[in-house]
Parts: structure tokens; C-alpha cells; sequence
């Protein structure tokens, strides 16, 4: 802004400039304004004054009130040969006090900041106050007084508060409405350029570009916005063809218009409206005869206003579209839980580079400490670590977060190797804490230069980093993006996912039982499932992520279902009955047929539901899920039990039981294992059988290895006990 108010001769000064400013500018619009003369008076039907002060107020605020109505009165004073101070006073407040009391008011509404942008916030309440309300209220002012001192209605200045015309009188209601709608784009910009320096940067920068920022499509209408009007112009002069104006050029102008405010720039689109229909108004006299056309004028003046209206309004619904889509691009680019920058803003970023060198932390055992402490204690640590690193802006350029147990900096190229040594001396300087208790991470780093080809090549070479850092012995890592070894290894990880999913296509899918004891005697079994890859058995904790990644859990979870319904079949014909327990992942719980193919595998092979038991992992995208809770509700009516696996970490907690009705709660092994020596883990445990007995639930300790923990969990209320004490798992024959 050119407004300071560093002392007050500065602003006594900037009032005169204004104020001198203001005098001439208003002198010059009013001659400016469009009018038609009847036989022994004039009509305003355009008075540019008034969309002028609107537009100063929006800027300036309280600093113009005076220099405003100063500039008002003398302007009128010497434009209108018969007027006095007093009626050119009297004219002033008319015009502009009702804009300063309604800018007091929108001040009061909405604060200073009222009329930030006139397409943007409170448009609506500044479009009905500001260019409805306040220029009717003038006029009905002007009519009052004109009606309680008729004397004021003669002579030039008089015409403002006169009558006694019918037709003058509905024309001079709508001037000034005309000219607050229509034409305070022209003027708001305008003072925008001359009195907001970032504006007339911004503005000059686009002029001197302008090659750079108009395409083909604003070309192509800006030409038709030529040939129409100039097709307008033509036939106006033309006594045979002025009637094609409102049969077909003026509906196609009309047309124009709705498409550019779609498709162009809002600012340049309001502004070239403006001027269109300020050189419509122009070309009305050259065939309208006002003692017979009074009624045309009206109706023209009515369908601009309402069309006016309408195209800011659809201006506000763009930006308001344009402003969501933005923050709906900023929300796509941050991760939710951190706050931190995602791959998808790397990716954005490395769009604009030739190269780009990355860094990846891998926490080793943030899974295991989440899996304790909770999500929030591993939100909180990549947060810190974060803000360690950005408190280094000379070694690390940015942060991302890929949403696991990782974090990516982008180091200096030049720098490299002197930079991730320093960087793993950070990470072990950072004291972590949760809860007061002190932690400690488990870091792997992997670097490299990244030569882009191709952005969306990024996701992949952030997994080659992840797999490097995973499958090395060193806790620093560096590797060319072009080297054999970094291509022998992304094939030999191609083999493993090939492997994997030619296993789970031949069903290669092994399930062995662990027992299950009750403190009753009775025995149940859990499936454990592994799968055989070309002679290789691979644990879950090898290939569960992989199939994941592959979306391929749906698939691996009815495999297992179908191998276990058909082991109780084939024991069922041997005359052996056993009860077991099968998991069933969050991902396949949220496959919208899940429940009735699991349904139809077993009545397929006529096994019983009370025979199986379903164990879910209690996670948010299965308490979150509606077409999770549908499957579990079908499965559980049908007869199945439910079982809660792993309750107590993650998601898990009490008051999510009254939302999933299970029948039995297995307490996570990392209560289990310390519970002899850990009075946390005790309580928790406490708790938890606590809760069960209250809904009728049984539960299941989990990792029971030693005799003293089955005899503490005895006694603590446990029913039902698994781990090594008790069997290890076994192939089912």
C-alpha cells in the first residue's frame, strides 16, 4: 500500500493528494457518464462517479472519507453552473454517506479485512449492501428530498432530486445500481494498481510476459468479443438491421461473456464486461428515441444489472471452485498424520529438476515401539526428527514423509558424502521420549543421485532406496541410480514378487495349527498359514507386506479359508473333531462380497460355523468400514465367532468393543512377555479381563512360554492360553 502512517503530516499530505486526486478524477468520470436526452431533460443512465467511490472505499477505507466527500462537493460545486455549496453538500451526503455507514457496518461484520478481494469472501453480503442496498437508499433520499423541498429541484444540479417524470424516475432508480454492479470492476482495479504496490508488480510482470500467459482459446474468444461488438456497432448505425441488436448479437454477447468467465481469468473477464457494456451504452442514441424508448432503456438497464449479478456470482462460485481444488492439491501433497511433505510432493518437486539427491531414514523398530506405545508416539517421532533436520536448512533442503517407518531428505548434491555421515550423527544426538520414558531408534540411511527422466519414475526409485537400506549390513548406504548392482537387485526383487504371486496362483499355501488350551481342558487351534515358494516356506513376515503391496490379500485369505474348510472336511469323514481359528486381514474385510464367498466355501464342503473362529485385527479400516462391519455382521449370524486379535496396541482400545460384538479378546504377546516384571503390563492386563467379563467375553493370552506367566495369568482371570508352553505350531496332515 502507498498509505503510511508513520506521522501526521505525512497523512495530512497523502488527504491532499487524494483529495486533489479525487477532484479531478470525479470531474472527469462524470463527464464520462452516459446519458440520453429527452425533450427538456437529460438521463443518467451510466454514472461512473459512483462505481468510482465504491471502488475507493474498498481500497482506502476510513482514509478516504474526507478527501472523498471533499473532492464530491467541490467537483459538483464547479460542474453544475447553478449549484451553491449547500446543494452540492446536500448532493455529497446523498451519494456518500450511505457507502461510509455500510462500509462502518461491513467493518464491524467482518473486521478490517472486509473488502479483501471483491470476489472472495463475504461477495454476497458487499454485492447486496454495497451495490443494491446503499445507491437505492441514495435515491430515495434524493426523491425525499426533492418531494419535501421542490426548490432543490431545478436547474442542472436539480435533476438529482426531481419527481415529477414517471419514466425519468424508474431510469434514475436504476443509474446508480447500473454503475456499482457494472462498472466497479473497471475502478476497483484500477486503485488496486495505483495505491497497492504488490498488485502493480504482480500486474507489470504479466504485461511483460503477456506471450507467455494468453493460449490460443483467450485469443480465439477475445477475437470473437471484437466481431461482436463491432458487428453491434455496425448495425446500430444502420437504420434497415438495428433490430438483428437485440435478436442476435446481443443474446451471442450475452453468451460470450458466461463462456470466458468459465474458461479465462476472473479479473480481465469482469473488466472487458465492463467496457463492453459501456460501448453498448454509447451506441444506444445513435436509435433509440428516449420519449418513446423510455420503456426499452429500462428493460436494457434490468437485464444488465440481473446478468451483472449473475456473472459475479458464477465469478465467486470459480474461485470458490479454483480455492478448493487448490487446498484439495496442498491437502494431496502433505500426509495427514504428520504433516509433513508426501512422495506426491516429491514427485511435484522433481518435475522441475534435471537431478535430485535423496536420502532415506529407515527406522528399524518404530513398528514394534508403535505397535506398544500407539500411533501417535510414532507420529510424533517423525515430527521431531523433522524438526531436527529443518533447523539445518544449509545440509537438508526438505523433508518428506512416505507414510511407513521412513522419512526422505533431499541433501545437496555437491555435498553428499560429508552430509549423510553428519546426518546420522543428528539422528543419534535426538533424546526421544514418550510419556517420560526414554526411547531409543534404530536407523538405516540410504542415498543416492537421482537422474530424472521421467517424475513419475520417482516412486519407484524410493523403493529401490527402501529395499537397499532393508537388505544391507551397513547402517549407511550410498549407490548410483545407474549401477549393476542397484539393477541386480531391483531384478532380484522382481523374482521374489513373481515367485509370490506364481505361489499364491497354484495355491502353494501351507497351514500349520498351534493349540490354543483353556484352563478347563478344552483345545481349540489357530491356522497359521505360510506359503511354499519353490521349495522355500516363507513366514508371514515376509511375505504378508509383499501381498499387500500386490493387493493380493483378498485372494490369499480365501485360499486360506478354502484349505482350512477342506482339512475339518476331510477330518470330519475321519471322525475327528476339531475347532480352529482362522485370520481374516482388514483388506479383505472391506471386499464388498467377502462374507457370502466365505460362506459358500463352507457350505460347500458342509462345515459347520460353530466349528471357526474368525480373528480380526481391531484397525480403523475395519471399524471404519461400512462394507467391513456388513461381512462381520453376515458372518457372525450365520454362527461364526469373532475373535479381537492383537487388542491393546494399534486401533484397539475399550470403547471399540461396543462397536465390533466379538466373543473373545487375544491380548497382544508384548503385554504377555513382561508380566511378571512390569507393573504396566500387569494392569493393562488387569484391565483388559476386566472389561471382557463385563461384555461375557473369554480371552486368550498370547506368548505364554513360562510357567510362572501361566500361573500369574491364572490368577489374573485369563481362560484361554497359546505359545510355546503350550505346543509350537505344526503342520496340519
Amino acid at each position: 500500500m502507498l498509505i503510511k502512517k508513520e506521522t501526521p503530516h505525512y497523512t495530512l499530505f497523502f488527504i491532499v493528494i487524494i483529495f486533489l486526486f479525487n477532484t479531478v478524477a470525479i470531474h472527469f468520470f462524470r463527464k464520462m457518464s452516459v446519458s440520453i436526452s429527452f425533450t427538456d431533460y437529460s438521463v443518467y443512465i451510466a454514472y461512473l462517479p459512483y462505481a468510482y467511490i465504491c471502488a475507493q472505499l474498498y481500497i482506502l477505507k476510513r482514509i478516504a472519507y474526507l478527501p472523498l466527500c471533499l473532492a464530491y462537493v467541490f467537483s459538483s460545486w464547479g460542474d453544475y453552473h447553478d449549484a451553491s455549496l449547500a446543494t452540492a453538500t446536500l448532493l455529497t451526503c446523498c451519494i456518500v454517506l450511505p457507502l461510509i455507514l455500510s462500509g462502518e457496518c461491513l467493518q464491524h461484520m467482518y473486521g478490517v479485512k472486509w473488502s479483501c478481494g471483491y470476489l472472495r469472501k463475504h461477495s454476497a453480503a458487499r454485492l447486496i449492501i454495497i451495490s443494491l442496498v446503499c445507491p437505492l437508499a441514495s435515491k430515495l433520499i434524493m426523491i425525499a428530498i426533492g418531494k419535501s423541498l421542490p426548490s432543490l429541484t431545478q436547474g442542472d444540479i436539480g435533476i438529482y432530486f426531481a419527481t415529477e417524470k414517471y419514466h425519468f424516475n424508474i431510469i434514475n432508480l436504476m443509474h446508480l445500481p447500473f454503475s456499482a454492479l457494472v462498472f466497479f470492476p473497471v475502478f476497483y482495479n484500477l486503485h488496486k494498481f495505483v495505491f497497492q504496490k504488490g498488485f502493480r508488480s504482480k500486474s507489470l510482470v504479466i504485461f511483460q510476459n503477456v506471450a507467455k500467459h494468453i493460449d490460443r482459446k483467450i485469443m480465439l474468444w477475445f477475437s470473437a468479443l471484437i466481431l461482436v461488438n463491432t458487428l453491434y456497432f455496425a448495425l446500430s448505425q444502420s437504420v434497415s438491421y438495428r433490430h438483428y441488436f437485440t435478436g442476435a448479437v446481443y443474446p451471442l454477447l450475452l453468451l460470450l461473456f458466461v463462456y470466458g468467465i468459465q474458461k479465462h481469468a476472473l479479473p480481465l473477464v469482469m473488466m472487458l464486461w465492463s467496457l463492453t457494456v459501456y460501448a453498448l451504452l454509447l451506441c444506444l442514441g445513435d436509435y433509440l428515441t428516449p420519449s418513446s424508448d423510455a420503456h426499452f432503456i429500462a428493460s436494457f438497464m434490468s437485464v444488465i444489472i440481473v446478468f451483472s449479478i449473475a456473472l459475479q456470482y458464477l465469478a465467486v462460485t470459480k474461485r470458490n471452485y479454483q480455492g478448493a481444488i487448490s487446498r484439495l492439491k496442498c491437502i494431496n501433497l502433505i500426509n495427514s498424520s504428520t504433516g509433513l511433505r508426501n512422495v506426491r510432493a516429491l514427485a511435484q518437486h522433481c518435475h522441475q529438476q534435471s537431478s535430485i539427491t535423496l536420502c532415506l531414514i529407515e527406522i528399524t523398530n518404530l513398528y514394534l515401539l508403535g505397535k506398544y506405545y500407539g500411533p501417535a508416539m510414532a507420529v510424533q517421532a517423525k515430527q521431531r526428527i523433522a524438526q531436527h533436520l529443518m533447523s539445518e536448512p544449509d545440509l537438508f533442503h526438505a523433508v518428506y514423509d512416505p507414510d511407513n517407518n521412513q522419512l526422505i531428505v533431499q541433501i545437496d548434491e555437491n555435498r553428499a558424502g560429508e552430509v549423510v555421515p553428519q546426518l546420522k550423527i543428528i539422528l543419534r544426538s535426538i533424546n526421544f521420549s514418550w510419556n517420560d520414558t526414554p526411547l531409543n531408534y534404530n536407523f538405516r540411511l540410504a542415498w543416492s543421485v537421482f537422474h530424472l527422466p521421467k517424475a513419475r519414475d520417482i516412486n519407484s526409485f524410493v523403493h529401490h532406496l527402501s529395499f537397499m537400506a532393508k537388505n544391507s549390513d551397513k547402517i549407511i548406504i550410498g549407490f548410483n541410480d545407474t549401477d549393476p548392482e542397484l539393477s541386480s537387485n531391483i531384478s532380484h526383487l522382481q523374482g521374489i514378487l513373481g515367485m509370490i504371486n506364481n505361489a499364491l496362483f497354484n495355491k502353494n499355501v501351507l497351514l500349520y495349527k498351534q493349540p490354543i488350551h483353556g484352563v478347563n481342558g478344552d483345545v481349540y487351534f489357530e491356522i497359521l498359514s505360510r506359503l511354499n515358494v519353490e521349495d522355500r516356506i516363507l513366514t508371514p513376515d515376509v511375505f504378508l507386506p509383499v501381498i499387500t503391496e500386490i493387493n493380493c490379500t483378498t485372494l490369499f485369505d480365501l485360499i486360506v479359508i478354502e484349505k482350512t474348510a477342506k482339512y475339518l472336511h476331510r477330518n470330519k469323514r475321519n471322525g475327528i473333531s476339531e475347532k480352529l481359528s482362522i485370520n481374516i486381514m482388514p483388506a479383505s474385510l472391506n471386499t464388498p462380497d467377502i462374507a457370502q464367498r466365505i460362506l459358500d466355501i463352507f457350505a460347500d464342503y458342509g462345515v459347520a460355523a460353530e466349528t471357526v473362529i474368525f480373528e480380526i485385527t481391531e484397525d480403523e479400516a475395519v471399524i471404519d468400514s461400512e462394507n467391513a462391519t456388513s461381512n462381520i455382521r453376515r458372518l457372525t449370524s450365520a454362527g461364526f465367532k469373532l475373535a479381537i486379535d492383537d487388542f491393546g496396541v494399534r486401533h484397539s482400545n475399550f470403547e471399540r468393543l461396543s462397536i465390533l460384538r466379538a466373543d473373545i479378546l487375544k491380548i497382544d504377546g508384548l503385554f504377555i512377555k513382561n508380566i511378571t516384571t512390569d507393573a504396566v503390563s500387569r494392569k493393562i492386563v488387569e484391565s483388559i479381563c476386566n472389561i471382557a467379563k463385563l461384555k461375557n467375553m473369554s480371552v486368550v493370552a498370547e506368548y505364554v512360554e513360562t510357567s510362572e506367566q501361566y500361573d500369574y495369568l491364572c490368577e489374573t482371570g485369563v481362560e484361554y492360553f497359546q505359545g510355546y508352553y503350550f505346543g509350537k505350531p505344526e503342520l496340519c496332515s
